[in-house]
């Protein structure tokens, strides 16, 4: 990707100065709010806007999809309008902007970049982990990696967030079951200064001592992940149901006139939808 390059350059829209009070934050907003720093504050005041916030019309408002610390900035600065660029986007292609903006310039720590990964698959349903990967530039290994960091307990999750650990060190622990020592080695590592590399070794060493424990152990964790693999297959069925689901609803909508395609479209999606709920039952079963 060329340096400078923007997902919203691509957009199309126009650009128009908007009253601040008409602009809203998203609803689907993936990481948290923070304060405008305070070069961006001075910058915005020697030299203005020199990079338009990217917003979609919501009924009588505006609502962002990129660009909230600059939003956040022109407020501290008590500005009366915005410069934006206006766009008509959906749900889906407001949030696949927003986070290619923020990937791009690496607005957001690894667990929010997770949490807006696993919230575009799993919560929202629009897509899998390739699709996800190249809507935003990204290799589907990275996204992957990504969503692996979400199984770390919150204590780790808080130190990946704050750059105490690394990303590529807290895959390291990934294999570990015990949150325990997970967190104990974490902190050795820390201590230490252990690159990924040293921090590997560590957790094999803690593994090897971890299969000594016994085949009962072992018969337990391969009953774990028979159970977890099961559930991630329901969980993807449920997924490419409710994406064509979607996609026979966008076709519904661009034929209402033809009542007979109309009324069959409306049957299948009414099954697909049965399904859904049988599949969700079954699920809740295995638990």
């Amino acid at each position: 990707m060329q340096k400078g390059f923007s997902a919203s350059n691509l957009l199309i829209g126009i650009i128009e100065e908007v009253d601040i009070h008409k602009i809203r934050q998203p609803n689907t907003a993936f990481y948290e709010d923070r304060k405008p720093s305070s070069d961006l504050v001075s910058s915005i005041k020697a030299n203005g806007l020199l990079h338009p916030i990217v917003v979609r019309t919501q009924g009588s408002y505006f609502e962002i999809i990129a660009g909230r610390r600059r939003y956040g900035a022109c407020r501290a600065l008590g500005l009366r309008k915005i410069v934006c660029h206006v766009v008509e986007l959906d749900d889906k292609s407001a949030f696949e902007v927003s986070l290619t903006e923020n990937i791009q310039r690496k607005s957001l720590d690894p667990i929010e970049e997770a949490t807006a990964f696993k919230a575009y698959i799993d919560d929202f349903g629009w897509g899998g982990l390739t699709e996800l990967a190249s809507k935003i530039s990204k290799s589907p290994a990275y996204v992957s990696k990504r969503l692996a960091l979400l199984n770390l307990p919150d204590e780790l999750l808080e130190k990946v967030r704050m750059y105490t650990v690394s990303p590529s060190t807290a895959e390291e622990l990934l294999p570990l079951k015990d949150s325990r020592e997970q967190y104990r080695l974490a902190d050795t590592i820390i201590r230490n200064v252990y690159s990924s590399r040293e921090a590997r070794k560590l957790v094999k060493r803690s593994l090897e001592l971890e299969t000594s424990a016994g085949d009962f152990d072992k018969f337990q964790d391969s009953i774990a992940d028979i159970e977890l693999n099961a559930l991630r297959s329901f969980d993807k069925s449920i997924t490419a149901l409710k994406i064509a689901m979607h996609k026979i609803s966008s076709i519904v909508e661009a034929i209402e006139d033809n009542w007979i395609v109309y009324e069959i479209l409306m049957q299948h999606k009414n099954m697909l939808n049965a399904q859904i709920d049988v599949l969700i039952r079954e699920k809740k079963k295995l638990r």
